[in-house]
C-alpha cells in the first residue's frame, strides 16, 4: 500500500521535469529521494506523523532542497511544482480516507461475526440474552449502523449461517519481532491458508503456539471516548478496577482521542459497565495481545513489517494484529 501511494507522486515528477535543464531535474531528483522515506514513514504510522506529511505537501521539503537561485529564477518551475504538491496533498488525503473506509468495514465485520457468536450461543433476543445486548450496545456506541445490526441479527438466526470460532496464530516477523493474529472466522482452513500465503510473500515465518505470546499479556482493553483529563480518567478507572491506562492519539481537530483502559481478562465487562454506570462513552472492550517489552528494529524492517501487518488486516478472516515493534 505504501509503495502504490508513491508510485503517482514519482510519476508526477518525471512527467514535470520532462524539457527542464538538468540542473532543475537533479535538484527535484535529490528532492524526491530524500523526502520519500519520510512520506513512507507517515503513510505507515498514519495520524502519527501527519504533520510531516502536510508539510512536505506545501512543499517545504522540496524548497530545502532546491533554493539555488538558478533553480528559484524559473517561474514555470515553481508553478509546476506547487500543482504537484497540491496532487500529493489530495493523493494522502485519498489514501487516508481509503484506509478509515477499510477500518471501519473491519470494526462492522468483527460486530457482525460477535452478533452471530452471541446469537448461536444465547438466542436472538437481547432481553434474555445478556451477552448479545452488550455486544448491540459496544456496537451502537462504536458506530456501527444500525441497519448493519439488525441485518447481522436475522443473519445470525438463519440455520444456513455457520458460526464463527475464535483462534490465533503466530508469526516470527522481520528485526527480531513477532505478531500475534486473532482470527475469527467460520472456515479455519481458509484463515490458515489466506495467512500462510501473506507469511510467504513478505518473508515471514510462521511460529509455534506460544513461541511469540510469551512476549505478551494477554488482557482486557476498554475503550472510551470522553474529553476528560487524564487524572480524573485515572480516578474513574481505578474506581473501576481497571489496571492501567492511556490517552489515545488526538484526533485531526486536536481533540482528545479519549483512552485505552487495561484490565484483567477476567475484570473486562465488569470494568466496561462500571465505567457506563459512571456516565462514560465506552466504545469497545475486547481481549488483546498487549506487549511487554516493544523492540526497536531499523526503518526498512519497520516498513517491511508495517507492509505484512496490512495485507494481513485486509483479510476477512482475521480480526485484529498484535505486534511487539516498538
Amino acid at each position: 500500500a505504501v509503495h502504490s501511494s508513491l508510485s503517482p507522486f514519482l510519476a508526477d515528477l518525471r512527467i514535470v521535469t520532462t524539457g527542464w535543464g538538468e540542473d532543475m531535474e537533479k535538484g527535484l531528483a535529490f528532492a524526491s529521494s530524500s523526502a520519500v522515506p519520510a512520506l513512507r514513514r507517515t503513510d505507515a504510522n498514519k495520524c502519527s506523523l501527519q504533520s510531516s506529511s502536510t508539510a512536505f505537501a506545501r512543499g517545504e521539503g522540496v524548497m530545502a532542497a532546491t533554493e539555488s537561485p538558478a533553480r528559484m529564477q524559473r517561474p514555470t518551475a515553481t508553478n509546476g511544482a506547487s500543482s504537484l504538491f497540491m496532487g500529493r496533498a489530495a493523493a494522502v488525503r485519498a489514501n487516508k480516507k481509503g484506509k478509515t473506509d477499510a477500518a471501519k468495514a473491519k470494526l462492522y465485520s468483527r460486530y457482525g461475526k460477535m452478533v452471530t457468536m452471541a446469537v448461536k450461543a444465547g438466542g436472538a433476543d437481547p432481553v434474555s440474552n445478556a451477552q448479545l445486548s452488550k455486544i448491540i450496545d459496544q456496537a451502537k456506541s462504536a458506530g456501527v449502523p444500525k441497519a448493519n445490526l439488525e441485518n447481522a441479527l436475522k443473519k445470525a438466526t438463519s440455520k444456513d449461517t455457520a458460526d464463527y470460532k475464535e483462534s490465533q496464530m503466530e508469526i516470527y516477523a522481520h528485526g527480531g519481532i513477532g505478531f500475534v493474529i486473532d482470527i475469527l472466522t467460520d472456515n479455519n482452513n481458509r484463515a490458515a491458508g489466506d495467512i500462510r500465503t501473506v507469511v510467504n510473500k513478505k518473508n515471514l515465518k510462521l511460529a509455534e503456539p506460544g513461541s511469540v505470546a510469551f512476549n505478551f499479556d494477554h488482557v482486557g482493553r476498554v475503550q472510551v471516548q470522553t474529553d476528560a483529563d487524564e487524572d480524573t480518567m485515572t480516578e474513574a478507572a481505578v474506581d473501576a478496577g481497571a489496571d492501567d491506562l492511556e490517552a489515545m492519539p488526538e484526533d485531526e481537530d486536536g481533540k482528545s482521542g479519549g483512552f485505552n483502559i487495561y484490565t484483567d481478562k477476567g475484570d473486562l465487562m465488569a470494568v466496561a459497565d462500571a465505567l457506563k454506570e459512571a456516565g462514560y462513552t465506552v466504545t469497545d472492550a475486547v481481549f488483546i495481545w498487549k506487549p511487554k517489552a516493544p523492540v526497536e528494529v531499523t526503518e526498512e524492517e519497520e516498513e517491511m513489517n508495517l507492509e505484512a501487518i496490512d495485507m494481513l488486516e485486509e483479510l476477512d478472516d482475521v480480526d485484529a494484529v498484535f505486534t511487539n515493534m516498538a
